[in-house]
């Protein structure tokens, strides 16, 4: 057996492959034998390796198409999940612009004029209350009238729970901005604050003003001159319905102080008073920008006595004479309608008087009315006048005797009428403003009673500045409680509205009493030296009678010296 060399085995494997590169072809595989142990090695050629490795390419393949299908599904499912998430992710995020958006508006409409420089997120109810201390002349032709007034505004204020409340300052905290929307021009207001607080509770700061000037009224003319006229004062704010809620007062009633009235030989003033609250919109701001406002009514009823004499028993008169043209023959009919006309013509002049009392209005009033229908009266009997001219000599007679007792009974009747009509429906809103002036009194007496038993139950320590007034409840102990309550009853029954209280809350009577109130108290000092051993804490014993006596009585004194 032939065993080659390694040396041919290498030149035999390099002739093939120069082979294979010189040709195209195919080439057969090289059998090797070895010599040694008769066993033939084959070397395969390119072409078996080129189908060797594209079966392995295939293979391979086929399984990263598998793998690849399976990748897709996985990641098509977390894409949907992915978009399902987006999606509340973007209703969410809209949710929340929303809220932005509407914190931002909010924020915008709050005025830039606010002196206190104080904003809150939430609406504070602020409670109102008016008085109308003194009316003026009621001006039924420029449908105005003038009044001084007296408004109380009171807000809880957390943010002065634990701070020093003797140096209050009503700059630094919040303020409702508000201002007298139907008031003409320049109005007098004097504005100063007070503080109440009891250590306890949350403290609740006064705003006090008194306002003296001119104000608007729409008046009603339907019932003229026999009409009830409201007159209202109303009271807005610059701040919008989501920052402020404007309410009437819980505790104390709007009243009106019906002896200062300087037009009563015209009109007299009931003694109830009604209170409302409404929105207004603003010109300088968007529509949905609305402002609370408050509105406090008082009723004034006209004496229409003046006007029953003068107007509606001189027309009367003027119709009546018209019946006396019957009196002149019937063939004389010149005679006749030359009295008519002049009585009718009379009648016109005189409604043109009467109009001129009254502002240009497109209805007509009771007072029209009556004068109208006398002279529809005038007129017809010109007209029979001008008829009977034409009648037959034989029965001008007695059409005209008919003429006359029909239209006599006619009148009649339309006096009947006019005076049930007068009675029932023009009067009625005068009932009504007597039974609510009873209504008024006695809800009025209920609150004051309430108000008064509650009062003994703490006591006021007053700390007082010309312009702020700083009050600070303080609780007595228990067995001080009763004693308390009976020494406060004794001072409203000895002196329930004492001068020297003026000086602790208005700042208008400060100056004009400043020397007796000081002669006052220096005579006092033994006395509240001797209560501070019994008392814990009190200064001065002042019950909420006491707060409601002085309050009233420094307005009257204030009204009377302006």
């Amino acid at each position: 057996m032939n065993v080659p060399c390694r040396s041919n085995l290498f030149t035999k494997l390099s002739s093939s492959s120069s082979h294979q590169r010189t040709t195209r072809g195919v080439s057969p595989s090289v059998n090797v034998s070895a010599g040694c142990s008769g066993t033939n090695y084959t070397i395969p050629s390119s072409n078996s390796t080129h189908q060797y490795l594209s079966a392995k390419r295939c293979q391979s393949a086929q399984s990263s198409l598998s793998t690849s299908a399976a990748d897709l599904r996985e990641l098509t499912t977390t894409l949907q999940e992915l978009n399902t998430h987006f999606k509340k992710n973007v209703k969410l995020l809209g949710e929340i612009k929303d809220n932005l958006v509407k914190v931002y508006e909010k924020q915008e409409t709050r005025p830039a004029d606010d002196n206190s420089g104080v904003h809150k997120l939430e609406r504070v109810t602020v409670e109102l209350r008016l008085v109308f201390l003194k009316l003026g002349e009621i001006d039924t032709l420029k449908e105005q009238f003038q009044a001084e007034a007296f408004i109380q505004a009171r807000w809880y204020e957390p943010t002065l729970k634990g701070t020093d409340i003797d140096c209050f300052d009503a700059n630094k905290f919040w303020n409702p901005l508000l201002f007298i929307d139907n008031s003409v021009g320049d109005i007098k207001n004097d504005v100063w604050h007070k503080v109440v607080y009891d250590g306890i509770d949350t403290p609740m700061i006064y705003e006090m003003r008194k306002v003296k000037g001119v104000f608007l009224e729409n008046l009603e003319l339907n019932d003229f001159p026999v009409d009830v006229q409201d007159l209202s004062i109303t009271v807005s704010t610059t701040r919008t319905v989501n920052e402020v809620l404007l309410t009437a007062d819980t505790h104390q009633l709007s009243a009106i102080n019906t002896h200062a009235f300087i037009d009563q030989q015209e009109w007299r003033l009931h003694e109830h008073v009604e209170t409302s609250t409404k929105l207004l919109s603003s010109p300088f701001t968007p529509s949905q920008n609305q402002h609370p406002a408050f509105s406090a009514t008082c009723h004034a009823a006209r004496r229409p006595g003046y006007f029953y004499w003068n107007v509606y028993f001189l027309i009367f008169f003027i119709t009546v004479m018209a019946f006396a043209t019957f009196s002149v023959t019937y063939n004389l009919p010149q005679n006749r309608l030359q009295l008519s006309f002049t009585l009718l013509l009379t009648a016109v002049t005189f409604k043109w008087v009467v109009v001129r009392c009254l502002p240009t209005i497109s209805y007509l009033t009771t007072l029209d009315k009556y004068v109208l229908l006398s002279m529809v009266m005038l007129c017809v009997v010109c007209v029979w006048h001008a008829i009977i001219a034409v009648c037959p000599t034989d029965v001008a007679q007695h059409w005209d005797n008919v003429a006359l007792i029909t239209l006599g009974v006619i009148y009649t009747l339309f006096h009947v009428i006019f005076f049930l009509w007068m009675y029932f429906v023009i009067y009625r809103r005068r009932r009504i403003m007597k039974r609510k002036d009873k209504e008024y009194s006695k809800t009025r007496m209920e609150r004051l009673n309430s108000f008064g038993h509650h009062a003994g139950d703490e006591s006021d320590d007053y700390v007082g500045s010309a312009a702020t007034t700083v009050v600070r409840k303080t609780i007595p102990s228990g067995k001080n409680l009763q004693r308390l309550s009976v020494a406060s009853d004794e001072t409203n029954r000895s002196n329930p509205l004492d001068k020297t209280h003026k000086i602790l809350t208005n700042k208008h009577a400060l100056e004009e009493h400043q020397h007796r109130a000081s002669m006052r108290q220096s005579a006092g000092n033994k006395h509240s030296n001797a209560a501070q051993s019994n008392y814990t804490g009190q200064q001065i014993l002042l019950t909420s009678g006491d707060i409601e006596a002085m309050t009233m009585k420094q307005f009257r004194i204030g009204s009377l010296g302006c």
